[in-house]
């Protein structure tokens, strides 16, 4: 992959996952959920969603108000794939799924905004892997959430 491809390769990836944070920490669950593919896995300690419904309702079924921002860095980006053509004389395919890394650091209270008591309440890696859909958006088809510190007294209610 030629460096400028690499370069709008990895903006693309960045967008997604901003929007990831921006509609989760707005309460745009349906946002969320449309981020990944139809059937996509999500696993986040022992949990594992499978779909876009079940990664949806994991946020529209909580109870209490929850006030979060969601920070992440150190985005790496990888081809997991060769791209979607099969002609060795064709242009160079993009690629079709892509593995991406990246540390998050989650802020929570459960309670609603504006909150005094702020705290970390997770630091996590994100090992993720998108896919180019047909419409040639990228979307999360699997997320494996692995924490590294964690606050217990911050987590969901």
């Amino acid at each position: 992959m030629d460096p400028l491809e690499a370069v709008l390769l990895r903006a693309a990836i960045d967008a997604v996952l901003a929007d990831w944070a921006w509609h989760l920490d707005h309460g745009d669950y349906a946002a969320v959920a449309g981020l990944f593919t139809e059937d996509a896995l999500l696993v986040t300690g022992a949990v594992e969603l499978r779909g876009r419904p079940a990664i949806e309702r994991r946020y529209t079924e909580r109870k209490q108000v929850r006030t979060t921002r969601h920070t992440y860095s150190g985005l790496r980006v990888s081809l997991a794939d060769e791209g979607y053509g099969t002609d060795p004389d064709a242009q160079p395919a993009q690629p079709a799924q892509v593995r991406a890394q990246s540390t998050w650091v989650s802020y929570a209270v459960n309670g609603p905004a504006p909150v005094d008591d702020v705290g970390v309440y997770l630091v996590a890696d994100f090992h993720d892997v998108l896919t180019r859909c047909h419409d040639e958006r990228w979307r999360v088809s699997e997320r494996r959430i692995v924490p590294v510190f964690r606050d217990p007294s911050r987590a969901p209610a």
